[in-house]
């Protein structure tokens, strides 16, 4: 395979680099999916390495497809043997595989968010839990951390400090796993902490699959979490072949227990390791790396790296002020007509990007005004409607048959008078009995205690044990037809409602996408796919993994969900203190610095330009507040930026200071900035992470030498 023709130089080294441990930082643009997939070729084809003996670990579904696809379109490889896919899909087949190891069954169902909500609020229910005191989204939260971090509800207190607090939130989480238990199910966490609790607990299967994946290749290195570390250290620390790669610059999901710590102190962790860097950039034009490269390097956590390219523009990034985020919703539909006519360009070449979804609604609205078609990313999974969600229930109830979660949705979804007092008295005989609800059903005693609903519940349950055996017999596609024509779905939704047209051509999108699913799995499987299989897929799935670039619609979604797209033109609104970065992460450095990566997240998807707006007033939760610009502004080098509408900032605008090429202002004789260095008669020594207002009456954050972090006024601190 010649790959001096094909790669530069610095890809040429990833791709025969496959000994021992690599470290692959690679910048925004560079080229790292075409360096993982000539590698994974170099390896089977001139290495002679049996792809069953590789194991390729990538951020989505649909990345994984592509790479499999180029694999076999490109080389003419045939890889149905190759270990390909998302951390939690990896995950589900060792779980299944091994399940005799574990203390649930192969047919386990997967929670998502929703079912997690839904079984949390049952729990509350239960424990007489007070959810204005113990928010059930915060409560998630902490339990996704603790699972994470490999910590059990038994070895809680051993991690954790025990208080009033923590105490229910401990009674949550054990009363939480043992329904998960009782369902035969398990979170997206799970699989990722039953996995490494495996591998780590069982040395005979540890050692199995690390003898199998003698080769292991990770992208998106700085997005794991702990779990995902121990997992992969467990794999590879015999051999000790791993390679990942990763930009530290690009690490935006701490939110959700993910440590940039894994990429920093990957030279650390393992022994003579090898690093390259990836910086020349193939996406975006100089203007476009040069601002991106001044904001990033402003951050202290992260690997020296600078992007560059060969590509020139005689475009700038633009800079816009506006009044209120009408006009700024309107500006950008304008901006993007314009761009559209000149340049005869499709509307999937514009990307709008916002920090938070809220920012969304306005632009929906203004769309309309300026006739511009726009799809939503990452909004509302069409896997999470409710008419989707209840034909996965019934499937997920014919392959798991204890998902209790699951029956309770269907059991009178479409209604067949089996209502709220009968559902009651079958929940407590299967609490009696120590019974799933669907064993319940066998039970002839059951019958006795449900009076008048007694024929209709046996009439249920005899349907559903005619679509078990069907389900087994038949092809997937056919046997959902079936499904949905016997529950009157189509009929059911058919009106001039626009929301049951909607939910009608919802279903019928759901059998094409069925039908597409089978056909991709017997192309690559060379074998028809099982139920199982296919409510795994489902489970697996997010709307950016079914996000399709050639539909002709800009494209609105948030910054984390632009993450490893590239579009001609974009759009990021609301470049605003409070937006970006988020008002949580004002006081707080490590955050504030992700804030930062989030931005230049954004401004690297560019292809050819990048507009940035702010305004003076927003409305929030009913109210109109003042609006300040983004203190990352002020560290970017003017000369980078086109302005329009005025400078950066006009006098009565900032709420932190501004830093110009030639003049400072001063107020009061006393102006504080970021990063100036400033002595207090207790504290002695410290440097200023945030300003809040102007003058000696300016709110600052502090960090002084001894580690303590302090709020104190300007007039309390002598610059030094």
């Amino acid at each position: 395979m010649n790959v001096q023709a094909l790669l530069n130089p610095q890809q040429q080294k990833v791709v025969t680099t496959t000994e021992g441990p690599l470290l692959v930082l690679a910048g925004a643009g560079s080229g790292k999916t075409r360096s993982i997939i000539y590698r994974t070729a170099y390896l089977i084809s001139e290495k002679k390495v049996n792809p069953y003996n590789i194991l390729i670990v990538t951020f989505t579904n649909k990345a994984a497809d592509e790479l499999k696809e180029r694999l076999q379109k490109t080389f003419d490889l045939h890889i149905f043997s190759l270990w390909v896919g998302t951390f939690h899909s990896i995950c589900v087949r060792i779980l299944r595989r091994e399940s005799d190891h574990l203390d649930f069954s192969s047919n386990f169902s997967i929670y998502d968010t929703a079912d997690q909500k839904s079984l949390l609020k049952k729990i509350y229910k239960k424990l007489d839990i007070d959810a204005k005191k113990f928010s059930l989204e915060k409560v998630r939260s902490i339990i996704s951390r603790q699972k994470s971090s490999l910590i059990l509800p038994e070895d809680f207190f051993s991690f954790n400090p025990e208080n009033f607090f923590t105490k229910q939130v401990h009674r949550i989480y054990r009363q939480y796993q043992s329904e998960l238990k009782q369902n035969n199910a398990l979170d997206f966490d799970d699989l990722l902490m039953f996995t490494a609790l495996l591998l780590h607990k069982n040395k005979n299967i540890k050692k199995k699959y690390a003898n199998q994946f003698k080769y292991i290749m990770i992208d998106e290195y700085q997005d794991t979490n702990y779990a995902q570390f121990k997992l992969i250290n467990l794999l590879a620390e015999s051999h000790q072949n791993l390679c990942v790669v990763g930009d530290d610059d690009q690490a935006i999901y701490s939110w959700r227990g993910a440590t940039i710590q894994n990429i920093l102190n990957f030279e650390k962790d393992y022994q003579n390791v090898k690093t390259i860097r990836l910086e020349k950039n193939y996406r975006s034009p100089k203007s476009v790396l040069s601002l991106a490269n001044s904001l990033i390097t402003k951050n202290s956590d992260r690997h020296t790296k600078e992007l560059w390219t060969d590509k020139e523009s005689a475009l700038k990034p633009k800079l816009v002020k506006l009044s209120d985020e009408r006009t700024e919703a309107d500006f950008v539909f304008e901006k993007i007509s314009e761009l559209k006519k000149k340049e005869e360009i499709a509307l999937n070449n514009f990307v709008i990007l916002y920090r938070t979804n809220a920012q969304s609604r306005v632009l929906e609205s203004r769309s309309l005004n300026h006739d511009i078609n726009y799809q939503i990313i990452g909004g509302v999974n069409f896997y999470q409607r409710k008419e989707i969600k209840d034909i996965l229930a019934y499937l997920k109830i014919l392959v798991n048959p204890e998902d209790n979660e699951s029956f309770l949705r269907i059991i009178n979804s479409p209604r067949r008078g089996i209502g709220k007092v009968t559902q009651k008295r079958l929940l407590n005989f299967a609490e009696n009995y120590r019974l799933s609800l669907f064993a319940a059903l066998g039970k002839d005693e059951l019958y006795d205690h449900l009076g008048n609903s007694a024929q209709k519940v046996k009439n249920f349950f005899r349907q559903i044990l005619d679509w078990k055996k069907e389900a087994q017999e038949l092809e997937i596609t056919k046997f959902l037809e079936k499904l949905i024509t016997e529950l009157e779905l189509l009929s059911l939704y058919d009106s001039d409602d626009p929301q049951d047209i909607s939910r009608s051509e919802n279903i019928k999108e759901f059998l094409g996408a069925t039908r597409e699913f089978s056909e991709n799995y017997q192309q690559n499987n060379q074998e028809e796919p099982s139920l199982v299989h296919y409510i795994q897929n489902l489970a697996l799935q997010t709307d950016i993994d079914n996000y399709d670039e050639t539909e002709n619609s800009v494209k609105l979604m948030t910054m984390h969900n632009a993450k490893g797209m590239e579009f001609d033109y974009v759009f990021i609104v609301g470049v605003e203190d409070n937006l970006i970065p988020h008002s949580r992460s004002l006081d707080e450095p490590k955050q504030l610095e992700e804030e930062r990566r989030l931005l230049y997240v954004a401004i690297t998807r560019a292809k050819k330009n990048v507009f940035m707006t702010y305004v003076q007033t927003r409305r929030v939760f009913d109210m109109i507040t003042a609006a300040f610009p983004s203190r990352f502004l002020m560290e970017i080098d003017e000369e980078l930026l086109e302005t329009e509408n005025g400078q950066y900032y006009e006098n009565q605008v900032p709420r932190t200071p501004v830093r110009r090429k030639k003049s400072v202002v001063t107020e009061n004789k006393k102006h504080f900035k970021i990063g100036q260095k400033i002595e207090h008669a207790k504290y002695g020594k410290g440097v200023i992470l945030n300003v809040d207002g102007r003058g000696i009456d300016a709110k600052l954050t502090i960090s002084f030498s001894g580690g303590k972090l302090k709020k104190i006024i300007g007039s309390f601190v002598k610059k030094i």
